[in-house]
């Protein structure tokens, strides 16, 4: 996936600026819009039809079994976690530092996110919320998973802002190498992802800026992180892969707005 840069004379500091961003919207596009697609394919392989969204999906499940509505919403975090856990072994195994590293491990970074944080809403909502209500599972069991999810995600993001420091330039102080990796991509990516999304319903505006909230232990990992060792050669241009995965982001979501319709 390592492609030639776009512009090799493109500067350090507006490189690593722009594209940590990038990356965090095409990260999230990667993995929430193929997330809620899931959960409509679940359901019609499970014989109801559903009709998919940029980000949410209505299933006609009205028929369905408590099990079976189960398994629709436990399928969604669990294929992010898949898709999370293949990402980080290719990028621990074989990106770490090249210049698909940092797309690797934003796919992977939400994709752990997407699971973690239902995991901690499973006594208060969300997809485990759901499961657990459809199998009546003991609410100190509900409760108990919200604590571990609640341990959980604020300490990989916390790790995971320590990693994203590695990609600012060697020569960028502290404020500006946790600017660029952290703070900006939380900040500026989200409000980039409202746009791309739109139009949401308001409970999802809600939910996606309450839900970012936890990306301040990823900057706050980088401030205590620094400094820390960066890769041999500072890789903050823009990719053609960069370029591809831009659009084909774009056009997924762009594609489901107005629905897609499964049916038998």
């Amino acid at each position: 996936m390592d492609s030639p840069r776009l512009k090799s004379d493109v500067s350090p500091s507006w490189g690593v600026a722009c594209r940590p961003t990038l990356l965090f919207v095409v990260a999230f596009v990667f993995n929430v819009t193929p997330h809620e697609t899931v959960h409509a394919i679940t359901s019609y392989l499970l014989g109801f039809n559903s009709t998919v969204f940029q980000m949410w999906v209505n299933p006609d499940s009205a028929e369905a079994t408590p099990t079976q509505l189960a398994i629709i919403a436990a399928s969604g975090p669990i294929f992010s976690l898949a898709v999370g856990l293949a990402c980080w072994m290719l990028w621990q195994g074989r990106f770490r530092d090249g210049a698909s590293g940092l797309t690797f491990l934003m796919i992977s970074m939400v994709g752990i996110y997407s699971f973690l944080g239902p995991l901690a809403g499973a006594a208060l909502g969300g997809d485990f919320h759901t499961a657990f209500r459809f199998l009546h599972v003991p609410k100190p069991v509900g409760y108990l998973t919200s604590a571990t999810g609640f341990i959980l995600l604020p300490s990989f993001m916390f790790y995971m802002g320590r990693e994203l420091l590695r990609w600012a330039p060697h020569e960028f102080g502290r404020a500006k190498a946790v600017a660029c990796t952290t703070l900006i991509p939380w900040l500026v990516g989200t409000l980039l992802l409202l746009l791309v999304y739109w139009p949401l319903p308001g409970f999802l505006v809600g939910s996606m800026l309450g839900g970012s909230a936890f990306w301040a232990f990823a900057v706050l990992g980088a401030i205590l992180g620094f400094p820390t060792r960066r890769p041999v050669e500072t890789i903050s241009s823009f990719t053609r892969s960069d370029l591809i995965l831009t659009i084909a982001a774009l056009a997924m979501v762009r594609l489901l707005v107005n629905g897609i319709r499964l049916t038998h």
